[in-house]
C-alpha cells in the first residue's frame, strides 16, 4: 500500500479517497479516528491518510490527487446567466445550473 494524500481535514480526505475509488482505484483511509490522540503523539501524524492498494494504480492515483489540488487553488468564477459568485470546483452555477464558462 501507497501513501497518496493526506490533509488535517478528514472531509477533504474522504471526498479524494471517493474520487479515487470512482476511477476504479482501491483505496484505504488510515488516521481517520486519531484526531483524539492530538496532544499525545505529534498533530501531522494523526492526519487522515488515503492509501492506494495497488502498486500498478499509484501514478494514475497520483495524477487524480494532483488535479483535484489544481482544481481547488483556482479562482472563483462569476456566472455568465445570473451573476452568481460559484467556487472554482462547480462545473455549473449553483444557482441557475448554467455550465462555467471556458
Amino acid at each position: 500500500m501507497t501513501l497518496v494524500y493526506t490533509h488535517e481535514n478528514l472531509t477533504l480526505v474522504v471526498n479524494v479517497s471517493t474520487a479515487l475509488q470512482n476511477a476504479g482505484i482501491k483505496t484505504q483511509i488510515k488516521n481517520q479516528y486519531a484526531a483524539g490522540g492530538r496532544g499525545e503523539i505529534p498533530c501531522f501524524e494523526t492526519w487522515p491518510e488515503v492509501w492506494v492498494a495497488s502498486q500498478f494504480q499509484v501514478k494514475q492515483a497520483k495524477e487524480i490527487v494532483a488535479q483535484i489540488t489544481l482544481e481547488s487553488t483556482q479562482p472563483d468564477w462569476q456566472c455568465t446567466h445570473c451573476t452568481e459568485l460559484n467556487g472554482a470546483a462547480f462545473d455549473f452555477c449553483w444557482h441557475c445550473d448554467s455550465p462555467k464558462p471556458c
